[in-house]
């Protein structure tokens, strides 16, 4: 699936190495997940470095995963007590709830900071939307922004306020990825796209739009078609949309990306592909 020898880009090693020292100085931490997938959108290696500093987890794009699924996520965190909130840019309500935790956080740690702003600092993996948070927060581009992973190459100190300071990072992976998180990562265009078999990525994902019994959405962006097999929906997507070869065969390939790219930007309506663990769902479900 992926070049497993040389994959962790040096820029990462060294962001990981450069965001050890500015965490010494930052008084609140804001980790963003990707709501679709908030297990394998966490850098495990942030939870070490994270380790006594007040820290708020944001399941983002929520707008594109399933409510009912986030809500229980969100139950998941209060029970590991750990602070976390849904959001997504598009979302008003959202928007006012982390405004409003960050104004109490403001006031809480004031009277420790000296007549200094409040230092605050965003973290993740590529492409979970740190940028586009930011660009939103402060009402102006003030960094930029992309659908491809790593666009936010350096540090950014950015201030928000007289008394609230914001230092960006780029998107950091981890060293080791274990097969299973591969997939969830790929699917919403956190790795770089020349390292992965983009069509069975794709064929994984449409295998779980029908395992959710979720045909209808892609037949809303598609069309109608065959729901027989994901190698036959792949082949109906790309003959529709004009992925073809010269020889009129269709190119998977281009018709994967398509798929992808698709369900990167939420054009498939919402799925999430993780969900907390049974046994935690069953004792909330009683």
């Amino acid at each position: 699936m992926t070049n497993k020898g040389q994959w962790y880009p040096g820029s990462m090693a060294r962001a990981l190495n450069v965001l050890r020292q500015d965490i010494k100085i930052i008084d609140l931490v804001v980790e963003l997940l990707d709501a679709r997938i908030p297990v394998s959108s966490r850098n495990p290696v942030l939870r070490e470095l994270l380790q006594g500093k007040k820290h708020l987890v944001l399941l983002h794009k929520a707008d594109r995963a399933e409510d009912n699924i986030t809500e229980k996520w969100l139950a998941y965190f209060k029970d590991m007590d750990q602070q976390a909130m849904s959001f997504s840019v598009q979302n008003k309500k959202y928007l006012k709830n982390f405004l409003q935790f960050i104004k109490t956080e403001e006031e809480n740690l004031r009277p420790g900071r000296i007549r200094r702003p409040l230092r605050m600092m965003f973290v993740g993996i590529p492409n979970v939307g740190k940028s586009t948070l930011i660009n939103h927060f402060v009402h102006k581009a003030v960094t930029r922004t992309g659908n491809q992973p790593g666009v936010t190459k350096g540090r950014q100190w950015i201030k928000i306020t007289p008394g609230l300071e914001l230092l960006d990072t780029p998107g950091i992976l981890w060293p080791k990825i274990t097969e299973s998180s591969t997939w969830p990562l790929a699917a919403v265009g956190a790795m770089p796209p020349s390292r992965l078999d983009q069509q069975g990525i794709a064929l994984w994902l449409l295998d779980i739009y029908k395992g959710k019994g979720k045909e209808d959405l892609l037949s809303k962006r598609y069309g109608e078609f065959n729901f027989s097999s994901s190698e036959k929906m792949l082949e109906q997507i790309g003959t529709a949309h004009g992925c073809l070869q010269t020889a009129g065969q269709v190119d998977l390939e281009r018709a994967s990306a398509l798929v992808l790219k698709d369900f990167q930007a939420g054009s498939l309506g919402r799925l999430t592909l993780e969900e907390p663990p049974e046994n935690f769902n069953e004792q909330h479900e009683e």
